[in-house]
């Protein structure tokens, strides 16, 4: 997809959103449209984009990845008739988060003398055994097809996996899910130089730099949860039974709600 894809909800106050619908799977099917979204947080939308959400896009679900102190830092402005899961997709260690209340300020020590090596132990995290992921596979499974919005701080990391956990289990080639992934880094960067303006004369500018490996959407990132799925479980289908509990039963009930 590109910067002009129809599949990118043109919301001025909006992070990252877009619409899965259009890629295509293995065997020639395709994602419905207007059924599965991915974004960064709601918190800054206006009334109207509300609005906007509510009776044009119609998302019935918001499935939150962030930490409980993240959504409440930034709240998400919710429509109405809408059920809003925050379900935290951190991984349960002292060592890595993409927890981004606190944005360039952090001090693990990981992060800031190595942020790509802190990414990309992330990544090899995230996909194992998660709860968030589990309230995802819940709501795809026994959501009788509702629409479904999973997102985080800016819609990368976390969401990044969820998306790709999705995408598999519907049987998009990983090459696609990538694709996919890879559109993130030029959505993402006016919300990026936002972020590091703040910054600006504060800090010093070379640590800066460094530091914009964390929030960008590097394929090597995404690429180590998937060599990492592959060294635990040899293929994705046999990550997504032992983890998630997709059977070939389920991920067909999946199909029929979201393929066409």
């Amino acid at each position: 997809m590109s910067l002009s894809s129809p599949h990118i909800v043109a919301i001025k106050n909006g992070i990252n959103f877009r619409d899965l619908g259009g890629i295509k799977t293995k065997d020639g099917r395709k994602i419905r449209t207007g059924l599965l979204f991915r974004s960064g947080d709601f918190s800054q939308i206006t009334d109207e984009e509300q609005a906007f959400i509510e009776q044009k896009l119609a998302i019935k679900a918001v499935l939150d990845y962030r930490d409980n102190g993240e959504a409440q830092h930034r709240p998400d402005k919710l429509w109405h008739s809408v059920q809003y899961f925050n379900v935290p997709a951190n991984p349960l260690s002292d060592d890595v988060s993409a927890n981004l209340t606190k944005e360039l300020t952090e001090t693990n020590d990981l992060k800031q003398h190595s942020p790509a090596d802190f990414m990309i132990k992330l990544y090899q995290l995230l996909p194992f055994n998660n709860p968030a992921y589990q309230t995802l596979v819940d709501l795809l499974v026994n959501g009788n097809g509702k629409s479904i919005v999973q997102h985080c701080a800016i819609g990368k990391d976390r969401t990044g996996i969820g998306v790709a956990l999705t995408l598999l289990a519907l049987g998009v080639e990983e090459e696609q899910v990538m694709q996919d992934y890879i559109l993130s880094e030029k959505l993402l960067a006016p919300v990026i130089d936002q972020i590091f303006a703040k910054y600006q004369g504060k800090l010093d500018q070379q640590w800066l730099e460094k530091r914009k490996q964390i929030f960008a959407a590097n394929p090597l990132y995404l690429q180590a949860a998937f060599d990492a799925i592959k060294a635990r479980y040899n293929t994705f289908d046999h990550w997504l039974e032992n983890d998630y509990q997709l059977t070939d039963e389920k991920r067909q009930v999946i199909q029929r709600y979201y393929l066409i």
